[in-house]
């Protein structure tokens, strides 16, 4: 299937203040994004889904975000942990899609937070997880943890597969942008987990994975969290992408009240705006050479792409996305005290650029630190990549 998101645009556009005030995704909107395929663009297709490629998350991720930030924020996540999700083994996709391939899964990938130990049948998981995005909202959830005993040990982290319904969601996402997304905690207590619904973190780094969609579809053979950061970032770039939008039609019409004559006529305004538009469009066509690259070495080339090579997807889509932000802040500079109002539609934008930025994959030190030890023949740092 292919994701129609034309009635769900308009519809978020709409609702954007509304979504805001709710701390989440909105029921109806919610119903929008099931219908609207939005959630399955890396879904299988055996389970209703369009399967990739993966550059089409970049235009439809960044439009959401751009008609609403906070659904944007959400909906990747949906999208994102979907292609995990495609990588456990048939069983548990059958037990997740088969009754609805509507389902959408969100999570949270903090193993450090969650711990499990092993009992008759499955495993015993607890923790408490912060930035859950979209769970309250979602069908499914995924967390992480060690094993007791063997915290920072690559070989004992699994992923867990949790119903919305098993799941202890705290409300504590007051925030100052973003405040529609329901990034909320998420929280289990001894819960019991059967094997069949744990995942190793190795299944997830690539290559021949228990789902088995590899065999007719390559691209189901790339590592999930290197790409987790194009689907972030294409959220945070059509934010940006709404920001220069509507500074453009605010200074058309704004006057300075000290100069008294239109923004628009300064040719300071000129420079500076034409530079954030021209950065916020290349910061989207490089989320889709990313998407593209990554893309290639196991579709055309039939191979995994090398620890560098996930460093530089990751280091590419965090480049993009601050590429992004600095345009936002440019913009923000520009728009003068109006902004600064809690009614300012161009000042709640600005906030939701502030917080997505705040995110993991957005973050400069860590990211470009791993690239450039890849670079420099180094062991990696990052070892879920």
């Amino acid at each position: 299937m292919r994701a129609d998101l034309s009635a769900l645009l308009p519809a978020l556009r709409a609702r954007r203040e509304e979504t805001r005030e709710h701390r989440k995704v909105l029921p109806e909107i919610r119903g929008m994004i099931r219908e609207s395929g939005a959630a399955r663009l890396l879904q299988p297709p055996a389970y209703g889904g369009e399967g990739g490629p993966l550059r089409n998350i970049v235009d439809a991720v960044s439009e959401i975000g751009a008609a609403c930030g906070s659904t944007g924020w959400a909906t990747v996540q949906y999208v994102i942990h979907a292609f995990m999700v495609a990588q456990w083994p048939r069983e548990m996709q059958d037990e997740v899609w088969g009754d609805d391939p509507r389902n959408m899964v969100a999570g949270i990938l903090i193993q450090s937070l969650g711990r499990y130990r092993r009992a008759e049948g499955g495993y015993r998981v607890s923790g408490r997880w912060p930035f859950v995005t979209g769970v309250d909202t979602c069908d499914w959830c995924i967390v992480s943890g060690y094993e007791e005993g063997r915290a920072g040990e690559h070989e004992s982290h699994l992923h867990f597969l949790i119903r919305r319904d098993e799941i202890e969601i705290l409300d504590t996402w007051h925030a100052l942008g973003l405040r529609g997304s329901g990034t909320n905690h998420v929280q289990l207590e001894e819960f019991f987990v059967p094997e069949r619904r744990a995942l190793s973190m190795e299944a997830l780094r690539g290559g021949e994975s228990p789902g088995g969609h590899w065999r007719e579809r390559p691209f189901y053979a790339l590592p999930s969290y290197p790409i987790f950061g194009i689907g972030i970032t294409s959220g945070a770039v059509g934010i940006a992408l709404e920001i220069v939008a509507e500074y453009n039609e605010i200074a058309r019409k704004k006057g300075s009240i000290m100069a008294e004559k239109n923004v628009a006529a300064f040719a300071s305004q000129h420079i500076r705006f034409a530079e954030s538009r021209a950065a916020v469009d290349c910061a989207r066509q490089l989320l889709k050479m990313a998407a593209d690259e990554i893309s290639a070495i196991a579709c055309d080339e039939g191979r995994l792409p090398t620890l560098e090579e996930r460093a530089r997807c990751r280091a590419l889509a965090t480049y993009a996305g601050n590429i992004a932000m600095d345009a936002s802040r440019a913009i923000w500079d520009l728009s003068g005290a109006a902004s600064v109002y809690s009614s300012s539609s161009l000042g709640n934008l600005f906030t939701d650029m502030m917080v997505a930025n705040q995110h993991f994959t957005q973050n400069k030190d860590v990211n470009f630190t791993t690239y450039g030890r890849m670079l420099y023949g180094l062991e990696i740092d990052n070892p879920t990549l």
